[in-house]
C-alpha cells in the first residue's frame, strides 16, 4: 500500500510539472506582455478618441468661462448691464421738476445734454455722432420719451427751466477705471477671452495628438531610413496603430528580402570579379608567349611584308597586355590601402612630374607643380598614392593637346590632404562628369587611344574611397579637366 501511494505521488508530481511547463509555454514573453499593455488600435478609433477628447475639452473650457463670468460679476469686477439703467431710474425718481439739474448729479455712465426751454443747447458730454439724435429728441418737446438708437437708449424729461436728454448703453462694464478705459465693453472682452481659450485649447489638443501620431510615424520613417542606408541588421520598432504596424510588417519583409538579395548579389559580384581576375591572369601567360615569339620572329630573317605582320601582332598584343594589366590592377587596388610602405609626399610629387614628362614626351608636354600649406614632413601611403597619381597622370596625358601643360597642386587644410591635377584639353562633357569614374567608361571612343580602356579614373576613385577620401571631377575655369582628390590626414 505504501509503495502504491508513493507511485501515485510520483505520477501526480510528474503530471503537475508537465502542466506547469505547458502553462509556462502558453504565457507570452515579457516583451509581449509589455506590448499587450499598450495594445494597438486602429486609426478610426484613434481619431474617435481625438474627437471625443476635443469635445469634452471644449465643454470644460465653456464651463470654466461661465464660472469666470459669474465670478467677475459677483466679486464686483464687472458691473451688470442693467446697473446704469437702475441707477438712472432711481435718480430720476428723486428729481424735483421745479428745480434745475446740475451735470454733476447725473449718474456715472450716463451721457447728458441740457437745453433751455427754447431748445438751445446749454451743456453736453455727447460725442459728435450721438448728439444729433439728442437734439432731435429735445426738439420733439415730449416728456418721458424713450428712444433706442443702436446700442444707446435715450430718455428725455423736462423741468421748469430745462429740457434734459440722457442716454446709456445696456452692456456690462468693468468696475476698474483702467479696465474700463482699455476695454469699454466688458461683454466683448469676455467673448474675446472665450474665443482665445477655445483656440488655445484646440491648438493644445491638436498638437498633443499630432505629437502622438508623429511618434508613431517616426518609427516608420526610421525603419525606412535604415533600409535606404542599407543598414539591414535592425529590428523594426512596433507602433500602437494597427495600420502602421501593417506597413511596418511590409518594411520588415522588404528589409529581409533586400538583405538576402544584396548578399546574393554581392556574392555573385565577388564571384564574377574573381573569375574575371583569374581569367585576366591566365591570359597573361599565353600572351607573354605570343609576344616573346613575335619578338624572336623580328630578329629572324623576314621579308618586309612579314616584318609588317609581326609588328602588327606585337602592337595588338601590347594592347591586350595593357588591358589585362588594368583589369588586374582594378581588382587588387583595395589591397594597396593597408599600412604598407610610407614615404615623403615630396618624393611622390617629384616622381609624378617625371612621369608626366616621360609619358608626354611625344606630345612635348610640360608639368608645373604648386604647393600650399604642406607640413615639412608628411608621411603618406606610398603604394596607394602612387597608383592614384599614375592613373590620373595617364588620363591627363591622354587628353592633353600637343605642347600643353599639366598642372599639379598639393595642399593641406582642415585635416585633409588635397591633390589636384589639371590638363589643357577639352574638359569633361556633361555625361562624363557623372560617368567618368565608372569602370570601362570612355567619353569618346573615336578620340581615345588604343591603350586607354576607361579604367584609370575608376581605379583612382576606388583607392581614394578605400582611404576614406573623395574624388571630384570638374571643368576648370581656365579650361581643361580638373580632378581633385581629398583624403584625411589621418590616413597619411
Amino acid at each position: 500500500m505504501r509503495q502504491h501511494s508513493k507511485r501515485n505521488e510520483k505520477q501526480n508530481m510528474k503530471q503537475d510539472s508537465k502542466q506547469n511547463e505547458k502553462r509556462a509555454a502558453k504565457q507570452p514573453p515579457k516583451s509581449d506582455i509589455k506590448w499587450n499593455m499598450n495594445k494597438e488600435i486602429r486609426l478610426k478609433r484613434f481619431f474617435i478618441i481625438f474627437l471625443t477628447h476635443t469635445i469634452l475639452s471644449l465643454v470644460f473650457v465653456g464651463l470654466l468661462w461661465t464660472c469666470l463670468l459669474f465670478a467677475a460679476s459677483y466679486s464686483g469686477v464687472t458691473i451688470p448691464a442693467n446697473a446704469v439703467e437702475h441707477s438712472l431710474s432711481v435718480w430720476i425718481a428723486t428729481l424735483d421738476g421745479h428745480r434745475a439739474v446740475a451735470p454733476e448729479e447725473v449718474p456715472e455712465g450716463v451721457s447728458y445734454a441740457f437745453f433751455d426751454t427754447n431748445n438751445v443747447l446749454l451743456q453736453t458730454n455727447f460725442d459728435e455722432k450721438t448728439l444729433p439724435t439728442a437734439v432731435k429728441l429735445a426738439a420733439s418737446n415730449g416728456q418721458g420719451i424713450t428712444k433706442r438708437a443702436g446700442t444707446l437708449i435715450y430718455f428725455c424729461f423736462n423741468t421748469d427751466t430745462q429740457r434734459v436728454v440722457v442716454a446709456y448703453r445696456l452692456m456690462a462694464r468693468f468696475a476698474s477705471p483702467l479696465m474700463r478705459r482699455l476695454f469699454p465693453n466688458a461683454e466683448l472682452f469676455f467673448f474675446l477671452l472665450l474665443f482665445i481659450m477655445l483656440a488655445v485649447d484646440l491648438v493644445l489638443i491638436a498638437s498633443g495628438y499630432a505629437r502622438k501620431l508623429n511618434r508613431e510615424l517616426q518609427k516608420l520613417a526610421s525603419a525606412a531610413e535604415e533600409i535606404r542606408q542599407q543598414n539591414l541588421d535592425f529590428n523594426p520598432q512596433r507602433t500602437r496603430l494597427f495600420e502602421f504596424n501593417r506597413i511596418m510588417d511590409s518594411l520588415d519583409r522588404l528589409k529581409t528580402d533586400l538583405n538576402r538579395s544584396l548578399k546574393e548579389q554581392w556574392a555573385t559580384e565577388q564571384q564574377k570579379k574573381q573569375q574575371l581576375a583569374a581569367l585576366a591572369h591566365d591570359i597573361k601567360t599565353p600572351l607573354s608567349i605570343v609576344t616573346g615569339n613575335a619578338e624572336l620572329l623580328l630578329e629572324s630573317g623576314q621579308t618586309e611584308e612579314q616584318q609588317e605582320y609581326t609588328a602588327f601582332i606585337l602592337e595588338h598584343a601590347g594592347q591586350i597586355h595593357h588591358y589585362v594589366t588594368g583589369i588586374i590592377e582594378l581588382f587588387r587596388s583595395s589591397h594597396l590601402c593597408g599600412s604598407g610602405n610610407r614615404c615623403q609626399l615630396e618624393e611622390l610629387l617629384l616622381e609624378a612630374i617625371q612621369n608626366v614628362e616621360s609619358l608626354g614626351n611625344k606630345k612635348r608636354l610640360s608639368c608645373i607643380l604648386t604647393t600650399a600649406c604642406l607640413p615639412d614632413h608628411l608621411q603618406v601611403p606610398k603604394d596607394a598614392l602612387r597608383r592614384i597619381f599614375d592613373n590620373l597622370i595617364d588620363n591627363a596625358v591622354e587628353y592633353s593637346p600637343k605642347d600643353g601643360t599639366v598642372f599639379l597642386h598639393a595642399s593641406a587644410a582642415e585635416h585633409m590632404l588635397r591633390l589636384s591635377i589639371r590638363d589643357e584639353g577639352e574638359g569633361f562633357s556633361k555625361e562624363a562628369l557623372s560617368l567618368a569614374t565608372a569602370e570601362f567608361y570612355r567619353a569618346d571612343q573615336s578620340r581615345g587611344s588604343k591603350t586607354h580602356f576607361g579604367l584609370g579614373l575608376a581605379i583612382a576613385k576606388q583607392i581614394t574611397e578605400e582611404l576614406n577620401g573623395t574624388l571630384c571631377l570638374e571643368n576648370a575655369p581656365e579650361g581643361g579637366a580638373l580632378v581633385t582628390v581629398c583624403i584625411p590626414l589621418t590616413c597619411c
